[in-house]
């Protein structure tokens, strides 16, 4: 088919991937071909058609990772660090969201996302102009952080920026993924703990629970709580304890005491 005639086969693609039986028959029948996803992914490709081919390889890799192999054989890397810088904020978005489920379950796409510089452009989309695009660049650093620190050195720049977003006027999705990124950059290593500390990002953390805290000492707004960042931002400085500079900055912070009084919620 022609290129401009793509749209409505790739959309039917894209939600017969959604029902697993036949997301593996048309991955075994060749759906990942190399030379099939250089053509849906060409710029020359209707817009449709490049962010239903997004949502494929997405829903793909979020749903197994046993697809991260046919994902690989795809070579679509290369496509995805360009839509990265993309003019249009739903591919930005998509292609961020893409690359957090390639690392959701398993180191498997650590190597080749350092050897093809995309960890500094993930870096940049947490200050992108579009929220959604923020959202899902906090994910994506979030897993690319979770399995080892092998990219710890590169996600090093990632720190201030997170901390920035939890003290922005953000979603509190947003908030959510950029607590637990930080919380997995301290995961595996000590090696980001000074960072963490010097450049705000624990004060961030602490901020983030003093402003929530007002919620959760509430009964009445339990509804409210469930859809807080609270619980991550909480589960994040639980991991920082553990290491020294993390827990000496939290216990001499003015905002320590909220913690305290976080023990009389429900």
């Amino acid at each position: 088919m022609e290129s401009k005639d793509l749209g409505r086969p790739v959309a039917f693609l894209a939600k017969m991937i959604n029902y697993r039986p036949l997301a593996v028959q048309l991955v075994s029948k060749g759906l990942l071909d190399p030379n099939r996803w250089r053509r849906l992914l060409d710029y020359s490709s209707p817009k449709e058609v490049t962010l239903d081919a997004l949502m494929i390889i997405s829903d793909l890799a979020r749903m197994d990772k046993g697809f991260y192999e046919f994902i690989n054989r795809a070579s679509i890397l290369e496509h995805l660090k360009e839509f990265l810088v993309h003019e249009d904020p739903n591919i930005r978005a998509k292609a961020c969201n893409a690359l957090g489920n390639m690392c959701r379950y398993s180191s498997y796409f650590y190597s080749t996302l350092a050897r093809c510089q995309i960890i500094g452009l993930l870096i940049d989309r947490c200050s992108d102009p579009d929220k959604r695009t923020r959202k899902f660049a906090c994910f994506a650093i979030g897993n690319a952080a979770y399995h080892n620190d092998t990219l710890y050195g590169e996600l090093r720049r990632s720190i201030p920026q997170l901390g920035n977003l939890l003290l922005s006027a953000e979603e509190d999705k947003t908030k959510l993924n950029a607590a637990g990124a930080l919380s997995n950059l301290i995961r595996n290593s000590n090696e980001l703990c000074q960072d963490i500390v010097s450049k705000g990002a624990l004060q961030a953390l602490l901020k983030l629970v003093a402003d929530c805290s007002a919620v959760a000492l509430n009964p009445s707004k339990k509804d409210a709580l469930n859809e807080s960042p609270l619980k991550i931002a909480l589960f994040s400085l639980v991991k920082m304890c553990s290491h020294t500079p993390c827990r000496q900055f939290l216990c001499s912070s003015e905002l320590f005491p909220v913690i305290g009084r976080l023990q009389q919620s429900p």
